[in-house]
């Protein structure tokens, strides 16, 4: 298995989600945090899972339920550099903050 790093924006938004979900139902957010946690679980196992991103060289994404886990692999480990809503407007061109030797 391969190591899994989120990026800030990616945990930053991991917490926000978490935070929103929960101030209208504390059990839908706890499933939606599983379910993602499950997709970068499936991504340490399986790194070629998500699909390539044809306008972002070395970018995949995976579809976990509603959420899209956009993600490089590197050498030593998976960089996950946005998680997003599949309704929120997508952030494809962010940085993830990491050397692209990693």
């Amino acid at each position: 298995m391969m190591k899994v790093i989120l990026s800030k924006d990616a945990a930053d938004y991991l917490s926000h989600e978490y935070g929103y979900l929960s101030a209208f139902n504390s059990r839908a957010a706890d499933t939606a945090m599983a379910r993602i946690q499950g997709g970068i679980r499936r991504l340490a196992a399986y790194p070629q899972i998500g699909a390539p991103v044809p306008m972002l060289s070395g970018r995949r994404q995976l579809v976990v339920g509603p959420y899209i886990i956009t993600y490089r692999i590197g050498r030593d480990a998976i960089m996950v550099s946005d998680i997003t809503h599949g309704r929120q407007r997508e952030q494809l061109d962010r940085d993830d903050g990491l050397d692209e030797s990693d």
